[in-house]
């Protein structure tokens, strides 16, 4: 009997970890979730993202990121991009240790080095005063989403992802400068304390504006220990709502490209299949090349030989042509067009 106990209980333990999915539905984003939960873990990671396509063609992107990983912890850190029409492109990046930079316990606010980010509203106001200064405000034109409970649950972890601004107006000023958008901004925040190679091996994603429709994608293929599944959410928004989601779609990919400096497998072509009650949304694309891109070319040689050790993280890029078709309340509707998905590949 004893040999039978201690032999289920090997093969229990040689058995990967069970991971919970991002669950059934969606939910909405409370002002609590974005509060910054500055965990003592050595995995605790959290970073913010907010983007903008102005209409006179240029780009703003800015990151705010809290991390434990390397050396200390409560690192704060923001990368700033700005592209304008027939402009030189402009970066700006710093990393400070913890009680260098500062954020608000009570409601989302944080600002590291000369960039701060803090809610107005039900948006948010963005103020850079670097070399190619803005300040600029996203007007939330719809309440912040997240996929079934929001978080995916691992052994001893989570990986947690909110949509705080899925179309937002934006306004204010660069270098300077008027601007303006129209329902092209967007802002997310993702919170884990599972370091991102140990979490998954594979983050896929898309976000894509055609007009009144957009549609915003995403995917993991989670490593091995905890279970090797493929997780898939997407959602279709329709002017200012949101009109299908399902946390649990399903995808399929081809076209596989080899790359033969990893050895990586990169897909072409994506296949997204979403039910929600009788309504449903199917998602296709393909494409025929791809860009690379070393995502640890933008960190220091210390830091790129300590995190090639663990992982090599390999950024591809695919232009693709798409096509949407959807069955939403008994409206079918087919929405084609060209666009680009994102491959971050870990291991």
């Amino acid at each position: 009997m004893r040999i039978v106990l201690f032999s289920a209980l090997i093969a229990l333990l040689l058995v990967p970890g069970t991971a919970m999915g991002w669950g059934k539905g969606s939910g909405k984003v409370s002002s609590k979730d974005l509060v910054p939960k500055m965990s003592s873990e050595e995995g605790y990671s959290e970073r913010y993202t907010f983007a903008v396509d102005l209409e006179d063609g240029g780009h703003v992107g800015v990151d705010f990121t809290i991390s434990n990983l390397g050396w200390g912890s409560g690192h704060g850190a923001v990368q700033v991009r700005v592209n304008l029409p027939n402009q030189p492109k402009y970066k700006y990046s710093e990393k400070l240790d913890e009680g260098e930079w500062s954020y608000s316990k009570g409601t989302f606010g944080m600002k590291v080095a000369n960039t701060e980010v803090k809610r107005v509203g039900d948006g948010f106001r963005i103020i850079h005063t670097g070399a190619k200064p803005f300040d600029l405000t996203f007007d939330n034109k719809m309440p912040g989403w997240k996929p079934g409970s929001g978080r995916i649950k691992v052994d001893g972890g989570y990986y947690q992802y909110n949509l705080i601004a899925p179309r937002a107006d934006v306004s204010g000023t660069v270098a300077g400068k008027k601007v303006s958008a129209s329902r092209a901004g967007y802002a997310d925040h993702v919170a884990t304390n599972v370091a991102p190679f140990d979490l998954a091996t594979r983050f896929m994603r898309m976000r894509h504006y055609n007009g009144d429709i957009f549609v915003i994608w995403r995917e993991i293929t989670l490593t091995k220990d905890h279970g090797g599944k493929s997780l898939t959410w997407m959602m279709v928004g329709f002017k200012d709502e949101i009109v299908f989601s399902d946390a649990r779609a399903r995808m399929r990919e081809g076209s596989i490209k080899v790359d033969p400096k990893t050895k990586y497998r990169v897909p072409l072509a994506v296949q997204i299949d979403g039910k929600s009650g009788d309504d449903s949304v199917k998602f296709v694309a393909r494409g025929k090349k791809y860009k690379r891109k070393d995502l640890l070319d933008d960190y220091g040689s210390v830091v790129k030989v300590v995190a090639s050790a663990v992982s090599e993280p390999i950024q591809y890029t695919v232009d693709v042509e798409y096509q949407l078709q959807m069955t939403i309340k008994g409206v079918t509707a087919t929405v084609s067009g060209n666009t680009a998905f994102v491959v971050d590949q870990l291991n």
